[in-house]
């Protein structure tokens, strides 16, 4: 502040040694000074930096109507009139102004109509001054409460475009709605932290700007926004008689039916008791009671890794393995999965990594690296647009699968004659009681509670219930997105909470999917060191040796006994053509 005085007392010596009356027309010369970033002062008293900056935003017409304005225009000509002038008054925003236009015309505007509001809105003159006091008095006494929410490069005319983004105004909204001291005096619930969790307030941290903001519901629509009501006033836009019309107004949902204003854009799942809150205390029992004793498994098989311990008749098992993959006809029967299951699995594998990219960053859209995601997919539309597509084929895989099976099951029972319940029960991939035996005779091996493990046949127990985890997610995650992504529609003939749960369920089902994908089934496929770098099954269809004898013995001491009785059977037919001979 010293270089300021100097600055100021070197203008005086040069006309003088009293103080200079700046002319009216002259008055814009304040910014000599004030235009300076570092013009301050520190208030000893109230322990505050006072800041006197008119930065080049303020003086831009195009960006501030108050930059039309002359410095004497607000504050009194007899206080600032002078060089250098003496303590300000503080400015009255209610008082009537004159504009200085592009073309030379004058307009004459006013902020006493938003002053009248403000005092028929949620934000009178009373709550402003308590919510001031229980901001720690950020605005001294005699300073206009409009400075709470404004500042001069944000005010706008009506007319003009919007001075704030979403982004600015839930910042904004959040120095009273997210501040503990003031919602503990009104009884408000964190609006904006629920606001940002809401699939609007996701969006907006992602940066689209058509999403809804706090104002696009809070101050209805061809109305000032300082005329802001509450809940329980039937002119709000949010009383419960409006609320449909202002979701169904023509920039948000216009062909929404009416009963999607009962969607939850303010869901606070810890104060919740209702259907909301059962789905999430369902799924966190889920995520505990199928990924938990996954990833105990999988820890307890890293360990014996790391102590290389083995199964007494490993050894055995691998020569068995190497012996049956160097016969033509052990390598062909030892084939897990045929050409036309791999190419279901990598289409099954490339849509769950595109919804992962796509999806995830909108789940989690307060994270720096959402934004950069979101950022070089094109944009959050792009990217919901190559979420959806993924989804559809994936959804459409599905079905075809279903297909597949009832294709083979019809085959069968044609066939047998058996039921066709009794051959879908009779799948490899369908878990029985024999593999909830093998299970605990696993989980005592990896306790060191028995010596051998247990011979896994064609497929692990492992693999039967991931294969379940797919039939389960897929279809939960394709009900509950098409009926996210067809709102209109869906809103026409059920509750918009629908689309709530839907959203819920669809985040939770795909945390637990990536859980199950990216710890458990990544270490089993990749980071084991038996199929290290990565297993060729999904391949060319070989399972590698040191794999089968592991996980599959059974499945190995299964072909040799059938080889052995082909070739025995073989034998026995020329033995037979022999003697008939």
């Amino acid at each position: 502040m010293q270089w300021l005085r100097l600055l100021v007392g070197l203008s005086v010596l040069a006309v003088g040694p009293v103080a200079v009356r700046v002319e009216a027309s002259e008055a814009q010369r304040c910014v000599v000074c004030h235009r300076y970033a570092d013009a301050e002062e520190a208030d000893g008293a109230d322990r505050v930096v006072r800041r006197y900056h008119v930065s080049e935003t303020d003086r831009d017409a195009t960006a501030s109507p108050h930059s039309r304005l002359s410095c004497t225009d607000c504050h009194d000509e007899e206080e600032v009139g002078v060089v250098p002038h003496s303590a300000v008054s503080f400015v009255d925003c209610s008082r009537t102004c004159h504009l200085t236009e592009a073309d030379g015309s004058m307009t004459i505007t006013s902020h006493q109509p938003a002053k009248q509001m403000l005092r028929a809105s949620v934000h009178s003159q009373g709550v402003l001054d308590a919510s001031n006091a229980l901001l720690g008095r950020p605005l001294r006494a005699g300073q206009s409460r409009c400075l709470l929410c404004h500042d001069e490069g944000t005010i706008r005319r009506a007319g003009d475009e919007p001075g704030r983004s979403n982004r600015d105004a839930a910042r904004l909204c959040a120095t009273c709605h997210h501040d503990r001291a003031v919602r503990s005096e009104y009884e408000l619930p964190d609006a904006i932290a629920s606001y940002l969790a809401s699939f609007h307030g996701k969006a907006m941290l992602l940066g689209n700007r058509r999403t809804a903001g706090c104002l696009d519901c809070h101050a209805r629509h061809g109305r000032d926004v300082h005329l802001i009501l509450s809940d329980g006033n039937r002119l709000s836009s949010t009383h419960p008689g409006n609320l449909a019309g202002t979701c169904r107004s023509p920039q948000c949902h216009p062909s929404a039916g009416e009963r999607i204003s009962s969607a939850a854009v303010h869901l606070d799942l810890s104060t919740s008791l209702g259907v909301e809150f059962l789905v999430a205390v369902l799924f966190v029992v889920l995520i505990v009671t199928t990924f938990g004793p996954s990833i105990v498994l999988t820890a307890l098989e890293m360990f014996h890794i790391v102590v290389g311990r083995e199964s007494v008749d490993h050894r055995r098992h691998r020569r068995l393995a190497e012996r049956l993959a160097a016969d033509p006809v052990g390598r062909v029967r030892l084939k897990r999965f045929t050409v036309h299951q791999r190419v279901q699995h990598w289409l099954l594998a490339v849509c769950f990594v595109v919804l992962v990219i796509t999806g995830f960053p909108m789940k989690f859209a307060d994270r720096a690296w959402s934004a950069w995601v979101i950022e070089h997919l094109g944009g959050l539309d792009r990217a919901r647009l190559i979420h959806h597509g993924a989804g559809l084929v994936l959804i459409l895989g599905f079905l075809y699968h279903v297909m597949y099976l009832r294709w083979i099951i019809r085959r069968r029972q044609r066939a047998t004659g058996q039921e066709w319940l009794d051959i879908a029960l009779d799948q490899p991939m369908v878990m029985n009681r024999a593999d909830w035996r093998h299970l605990r005779e696993l989980l005592s091996y990896l306790l060191f509670l028995r010596r051998t493990r247990p011979k896994g046949g064609r497929f692990s127990v492992e693999e039967k219930f991931e294969y379940f985890g797919v039939f389960w997610g897929v279809t939960l995650l394709g009900l509950t997105g098409l009926v996210m992504w067809g709102n209109a529609v869906v809103t026409q003939h059920l509750p918009g909470r629908v689309l709530t749960i839907a959203s819920l369920i669809h985040s939770f089902e795909a945390f637990l999917a990536l859980l199950h994908v990216g710890v458990v089934h990544m270490v089993t496929v990749i980071f084991s060191p038996s199929v290290f770098p990565i297993s060729r099954a999904m391949f060319t269809g070989d399972t590698p040796v040191e794999e089968l004898a592991e996980g599959h013995a059974g499945m190995l001491e299964t072909v040799a006994r059938e080889i052995e009785a082909d070739t025995a059977d073989e034998d026995c037919d020329k033995r037979e053509a022999c003697e008939s001979t």
